[in-house]
């Protein structure tokens, strides 16, 4: 007998969960600030340098399916992160090593939110925002 259910691919469904989790990931490091005490760099360090590893293989399996410009692109910052995530940076440069690390893997999560059609709620936020100034304009005459 067979089944008429769709088939769900985990492939898809693991990479949507594991976005998520990232984007939560970084979000909490971007909205409780990051601080620039050395304890709290490293620590936020390690965190972002252990999120990059699971990252970057979705990002290359992607590239490979976008056209030369968009794989060109998204290749380059596939190696600047993974570059940036295997350094270890003086100990006066941590913090801006950090920012810069959080600004790529936001970037490379971006990539592949697009590619898998998650969007993060600022975006949600700004349609449900737009689509709420669309519908009632005070000028309007009804």
């Amino acid at each position: 007998m067979t089944s008429t259910t769709p088939a769900v691919r985990t492939t898809d469904t693991d990479v949507s969960a594991l976005l998520v989790e990232a984007r939560r990931e970084l979000d909490s490091i971007a909205n409780r600030g990051i601080v620039s005490a050395p304890r709290a760099v490293a620590d936020t360090l390690t965190t972002l340098k252990e999120l990059a590893p699971t990252l970057i293989p979705h990002a290359r399996t992607l590239a490979a399916a976008l056209g030369d410009r968009e794989r060109s692109e998204l290749h380059e910052l596939i190696e600047r992160t993974e570059a940036r995530s295997n350094s270890r940076p003086r100990a006066d440069l941590a913090y801006e090593h950090l920012l810069v690390l959080v600004s790529q893997l936001q970037e490379l999560l971006r990539w592949l939110e697009r590619a898998h059609g998650i969007s993060c709620r600022r975006t949600q936020a700004a349609v449900a925002r737009r689509r709420s100034s669309e519908e009632f304009h005070p000028n309007q005459l009804g």
